[in-house]
């Protein structure tokens, strides 16, 4: 099983998709170790997202309908690649007929943080993720020995100066900037789709609505123009 989820009873193989920074992708199945395949250029979403379903589909001797259910990074991230990304796998959900499961993607960073640091009950954990503009996305979760980290509060987008106290840090934001944030050493710094796939498969054997909606926190970079504005004589 993944780093950062339990040993749990899978449906079937579960691909994990993430294109919170970049695209990466991994598929989950009882009794392996699961296959991961990620993306080295990290705004190539679009072109990268279903050469890597293949890939790990190809590695692993799987067809598509082989496939029992998708989680996917619901982001917090930036507009377009995260509109790309959960876009793909509703779309690719609705043609197997399988059910796309939306796992926020700071969930699984601290998820994968607990579990690889093995970390006791009761500390505090920030997850991050980039967000460009000298900003970082963030949210605080609770260790917890019953299973993944607790939310303490949601996620939240601002400068690395003001993101709050946590005995442990972790993810790609903090990554930036190591002389505010200090991530913890071993920790996750990217999301790991294999983790996505275990939170999701554990929370749908809870009966959790598990809606895959972006998460932005934030107007993209790019608008619509104005309408022009009427000149009078």
């Amino acid at each position: 099983m993944p780093s950062g989820a339990a040993a749990l009873e899978l449906p079937g193989p579960v691909l994990g998709v993430d294109t919170s920074a970049g695209a990466s992708v991994g598929l989950s199945w009882a009794g392996g170790n699961g296959i991961v395949q990620w993306s080295e250029h990290p705004r190539n979403q679009v072109e990268e997202l279903i050469p890597l379903v293949n890939a790990v589909l190809t590695e692993a001797a799987l067809k598509p309908t082989d496939v029992a259910a998708i989680a996917a990074g619901t982001g917090p991230a930036t507009y377009t690649g995260l509109r790309i990304g959960l876009a793909t796998v509703r779309t690719l959900g609705f043609a197997l007929g399988i059910p796309v499961w939306g796992v926020c993607a700071l969930d699984a960073l601290a998820a994968d943080a607990a579990a690889r640091l093995s970390l006791p009950p009761g500390l505090r954990i920030l997850a991050t993720g980039d967000a460009r503009r000298r900003e970082i996305f963030w949210a605080r979760y609770l260790t917890d020995d019953a299973g993944p980290p607790l939310p303490l509060d949601p996620p939240t987008v601002g400068a690395a100066s003001e993101a709050p106290g946590a005995e442990i840090i972790v993810g790609g934001g903090a990554a930036l900037y190591p002389g505010v944030l200090r991530p913890a050493p071993g920790g996750p710094d990217r999301v790991d789709p294999l983790v996505l796939a275990g939170l999701g498969a554990a929370r749908a054997a809870r009966g959790v609505d598990q809606p895959a909606e972006p998460i932005y926190l934030r107007r993209p970079d790019i608008a619509p123009p104005s309408p022009r504005k009427r000149v009078t004589a």
